[in-house]
């Protein structure tokens, strides 16, 4: 009779499940797309925070340079000090248009930077007309002529050329008002990388199985518009491959039309009904640019790791509905022999009864 109750418990539990996954398996995958949307978000906003205090940093910064223009030697002081102030500022400095001091030479660029050796020293020197012709550069050009704030392309560090760093610029005007020195606040993109990989990791550890036995991890990644990974687990990536190059369409123009909505920065919304190829593996994108940059958020979910995520889900239903019925089933027997246990004494009793009582 127990070996009966617990195929029949199994057969109900089976049943159920089945049946609950395959009407809520779409509600079940939109859930945890969103987990993982809402986790692109946060990655969004921790970034914007950073970016948001160096922006703070520099900008508060402008109005007293721009009243100290006519004391050059003061300019190391305010490099060292947006450097010191900045938890996360590499390095400082301020390029100023040809000869604005005739007695620094043509170039005149006041840095301060942290050692490499000791970030809590700060080191200061007066580049000049030895040290880099800056005066032609795209970058210098823009800000200059265009007379605004912008976020640069990433480049890598002068002194080590492996450290990835990325600068908010911002005009110096004089008295006048015209632009004579560009401000550029530089900061590394390792921290970045290591908080997305950080991510990743934690949201992996959610489906084990998937992630160890079938090589099934999210992935995210800063790109700019144009596709170039800013951030990558791999090194070698950075700032060298290309995003939409790792991607494949099922569809004709899939590829195009994904490439077309995150360069008109396009969010993605919580569906999964796009699927694409990524490095040979379906997924789904989540992203969303990043505000004041050119640079886009991406976080790229293989679609069986959500299937799987789903399916697990789904499991522990049913072996909690499968518990109960086997605690049911064990109630039942304990009662069913307390019962005839019970019923065997008062046979017994009525046996040994003597007659005629």
């Amino acid at each position: 009779m127990a070996l009966r109750l617990a195929l029949w418990g199994l057969a109900i539990t089976v049943s159920v499940g089945c049946f609950f996954y395959h009407y809520t398996r779409k509600e079940i995958t939109a859930l945890y797309a969103e987990n993982f949307h809402i986790r692109m978000q946060i990655n969004y906003e921790y970034t914007r925070r950073v970016l948001s205090d160096v922006y703070v940093q520099v900008v508060n910064n402008v109005t007293y340079i721009e009243h100290m223009l006519d004391k050059p030697d003061s300019h190391l002081e305010v490099m060292e000090r947006i450097v010191h102030n900045g938890n996360r500022v590499h390095s400082c400095g301020m390029n100023f248009i040809r000869n604005y001091y005739p007695e620094k030479g043509e170039r005149h660029c006041p840095f301060a930077w942290r050692n490499p050796k000791n970030p809590k020293e700060i080191l200061t020197e007066e580049k000049g007309d030895k040290d880099f012709d800056y005066l032609n550069d795209r970058w210098f050009r823009s800000v200059i002529e265009g007379d605004t704030c912008q976020w640069s392309d990433p480049f890598y560090d002068g002194y080590d050329n492996t450290t990835e760093l990325v600068a908010y610029m911002v005009p110096i005007h004089d008295a006048e008002g015209k632009p004579v020195a560009v401000l550029g606040a530089d900061i590394s993109l390792d921290w970045l990388t290591s908080k997305l990989e950080e991510t990743d990791s934690a949201y992996n550890a959610h489906s084990p199985f998937a992630a160890y036995m079938f090589g099934l991890r999210s992935e995210s990644f800063i790109i700019n518009y144009d596709g170039k990974f800013i951030t990558h687990p791999k090194a070698e990536k950075k700032l060298e491959s290309n995003f939409f190059n790792h991607v494949m369409g099922g569809e004709k123009g899939r590829t195009t039309l994904l490439e077309r909505k995150m360069k008109q920065g396009r969010m993605s919304g919580m569906e999964t009904n796009e699927r694409y190829l990524f490095n040979g593996v379906e997924s789904y994108f989540f992203y969303t640019p990043m505000k004041y940059t050119n640079w886009i958020m991406v976080t790229v979910v293989p679609c069986r790791q959500l299937d799987m995520l789903g399916t697990m889900y789904v499991l522990r239903l049913i072996g909690i509905f499968f518990l109960g019925l086997l605690l049911l089933v064990i109630v039942v027997i304990i009662y069913l022999r307390t019962e005839d246990r019970i019923k065997n004494e008062i046979n017994k009793l009525e046996c040994e009864r003597p007659e005629g009582m």
